[in-house]
């Protein structure tokens, strides 16, 4: 016979956050028709490329047709998902006040946050995982390389992640065009951010790209991609802040500082320094992010919590 302990569908040790988030996700409308546009899409595309391949020949593979099942990964899992997160904290933030709950139990801002942003890769990761049938019957048509569709993926969970971070941070704020206006601001400085770290490095390589500059490119974008979401959920945690005191997280105004000042830091160590300094400075700066407010511990966050 087996225990209660034993036939829990999700362990203790889990964030409440976290198990909380995810039932309302699992059982959300939205996932359920975004699963179903997703594998609609994902189907037309492949099929399209198939009845093409059979009619025209294999020249009918690559280019066009490869980027209609590409674009509809970057539309789903960098545009729509993320943006189903658009008030993820204002249900903690609302009239509700659960916010206050939190505060005063064992959770941490940290473990608000994290555990959304978890929620939100961790639904991504499930409409991921159910379109590998469709990554394996390109691969067998020939239309796509093993190491084309590892990029691919390794992108679409990147991006994803930071995405979401960016739109968890931003639905702090009440206001509809505010949310839209910090997503946007956070969007912009990424694009920024990724061009003026890669740029240098793509225009003195004349021979084309070989394994060690793919491989160096990748490390610069995930270290990019790394540190924006550090940024986004140090947002969040800027917006649930219940009142000043030295145990709250930096003002807005901090990471909105960060976010602007790092396309040009990253510039100026790419065109000086090269991939090496780059990676040295985007390390850091994720290092500083996570760690300009490392969280109070308990007997701090308690007395702080005292009238």
């Amino acid at each position: 016979m087996l225990s209660g302990s034993d036939t829990a569908d999700f362990p203790d040790r889990l964030s409440p956050i976290f198990v909380r988030d995810l039932r309302q996700g699992l059982r959300a409308h939205y996932f359920v028709w975004v699963f179903i546009l997703l594998q609609l899409l994902s189907l037309i595309s492949t099929l399209v490329e198939f009845a093409l391949v059979q009619v025209i020949g294999e020249s009918a593979q690559g280019g066009a047709l490869s980027g209609m099942f590409q674009t509809v990964l970057i539309i789903t899992f960098c545009g729509i998902l993320p943006l189903t997160m658009f008030g993820a904290l204002q249900s903690e933030l609302g009239q509700g006040r659960n916010i206050e709950l939190l505060l005063t139990s064992s959770l941490t801002r940290w473990q608000l946050v994290r555990g959304k942003l978890l929620v939100a890769c961790s639904l991504s990761g499930l409409l991921l995982g159910s379109l590998l049938p469709y990554f394996l019957i390109r691969y067998f048509l020939g239309s796509l390389e093993l190491s084309n569709a590892l990029m691919l993926i390794g992108a679409v969970v990147l991006f994803n992640g930071a995405a979401n971070a960016i739109v968890i941070g931003a639905s702090g704020y009440a206001n509809y065009v505010g949310r839209c206006a910090v997503i946007f601001y956070f969007l912009m400085f990424l694009v920024i951010s990724l061009t003026a770290s890669s740029t240098p490095m793509v225009l003195s390589i004349a021979g084309g790209f070989g394994a060690p500059e793919v491989l160096s490119l990748a490390a610069t974008y995930l270290c990019v991609g790394l540190l924006f979401i550090a940024l986004g959920l140090q947002l969040g945690r800027a917006r649930v802040r219940l009142f000043e005191s030295p145990i709250d997280p930096p003002s807005s105004a901090v990471v909105f500082v960060f976010v602007f000042a790092t396309p040009f830091l990253v510039g100026v160590a790419a065109g000086t320094g090269g991939i090496i300094a780059t990676l040295i400075l985007l390390s850091l700066m994720i290092l500083l992010v996570v760690r300009i407010d490392p969280g109070a511990s308990k007997k701090n966050r308690l007395k702080g919590l005292q009238p």
